[in-house]
């Protein structure tokens, strides 16, 4: 006979309704170790697997009444005991049998009369792996629970990331309107006075100081390009179109500079003169522009540039198109422009897509505000 440990605390219901069978079982997995419990009909095992789950089940195939086949099928319906391993006992032959006791969820097939190391062999094995399915269970259900809390704490600080870039965002057009006003309001106000003093000093110049002359008109066109260049960096870091004309306005100026200093043509076409954006999103759709064509004037090689804004279905729509190198989908990125334009355009709650194959295509969709515009 086997005398090899069973599984600890292993608990075994017999289900048979001949007597001598039964005991015969029950002495054999006593004496082999196993706690045993019996039941000689197939209601009596139903209530008695319901109220305290058994480790494994073996159970006669003939029995009156509710038979084994019907006992299996109500065992595998609960989820109480959906998942005990079943084995029927049964004198029968047949492969039908066999195949129907396998079809309702049986694991195994002892026939009578039976071997004792044969039993004890197929319980044990059964026993074991019904508890080694069961700890991979609770292995893959724990591995699942850490899987969806990591991935909760991922997306908790993917949203953190969010908002501090959002935050970062702010904060730095902010400075960027701040400098711009101090930049036009201090030092523009100080350098126009200045041209106007020099204005005045060479009309009332004596005609005889040349050279004096020369230095003042030198110190005039001077104080005239400084205040130009002024005017182009105070508009680059708050372009003061956006808030008095609008988006549209200020895109086509913008794309009209960008023309003038660069020798690339910049068409820029609305559908519209105004639209309902909150000023976060018009400063966001102004520098995903701005972002675009410093893309195009640094890497694209392009001669001609197309921007598009048109609104949809409550929806604005931007097409950033150049007829440049355009760039491999494969090859890994370098630099951060297009995603800083991808985050910007996230956290508005639209979508960006770029295509490189022919030219670079930058496609961005962004939900219009619901009121009117500020």
């Amino acid at each position: 006979m086997n005398s090899a440990a069973p599984p600890a605390a292993a608990e075994i219901l017999i289900v048979d309704d001949t007597v001598g069978s039964l005991n015969l079982l029950a002495d054999l997995l006593t004496g082999a170790g196993y706690t045993v419990r019996a039941a000689q009909d197939g209601r009596m095992a139903l209530r008695s697997a319901r109220a305290r789950t058994p480790d494994l089940i073996l159970l006669d195939v003939r029995m009156p009444g509710m038979n084994g086949h019907d006992l299996c099928a109500l065992l595998k319906r609960d989820a109480r005991t959906r998942e005990v391993p079943v084995i029927f006992l049964s004198a029968l032959h047949e492969t039908g049998d066999k195949i129907k006791g396998f079809s309702l969820g049986a694991v195994d097939y002892i026939a009578k009369p039976f071997e004792p190391d044969e039993v004890l062999a197929r319980v044990r094995t059964h026993i074991e792996l019904h508890r080694l399915q069961t700890r991979l269970e609770e292995r893959v259900e724990e591995r699942t629970v850490q899987l969806r809390r990591s991935e909760s704490a991922l997306r908790d600080s993917q949203e953190r990331l969010r908002e501090l870039t959002r935050f970062l965002q702010d904060v730095r057009e902010n400075e960027r309107t701040s400098i711009a006003r101090e930049l036009h309001d201090e030092l523009g106000q100080a350098l126009t006075a200045l041209r106007i003093d020099l204005g005045w000093l060479r009309k009332h110049c004596e005609a005889g100081c040349d050279d004096f002359r020369t230095r003042l008109d030198a110190s005039h066109a001077l104080v005239e390009r400084t205040i130009e260049s002024l005017r182009r960096i105070s508009e680059g870091l708050r372009p003061g179109m956006l808030d008095v004309l609008g988006l549209a306005a200020a895109l086509d100026h913008l794309a009209r500079q960008f023309a003038e200093r660069c020798p690339i043509a910049c068409d820029f076409q609305a559908d519209r003169d105004e639209y309902h954006l909150d000023a976060s999103q018009s400063i966001a759709v102004f520098r995903l522009v701005q972002e675009a064509l410093t893309n195009v004037s640094r890497h694209a090689h392009a001669s001609h540039v197309n921007i598009r804004l048109q609104e949809t279905d409550g929806r604005l729509h931007l097409l950033i198109q150049d007829d440049g190198d355009g760039f491999n989908h494969h090859a890994p990125r370098k630099g951060f422009g297009l995603l800083g334009m991808s985050e910007r355009v996230n956290m508005l709650g639209g979508e960006m897509n770029v295509d490189g194959s022919d030219g670079t295509r930058i496609v961005v969709t962004l939900p219009l505000s619901t009121g009117e515009k500020p």
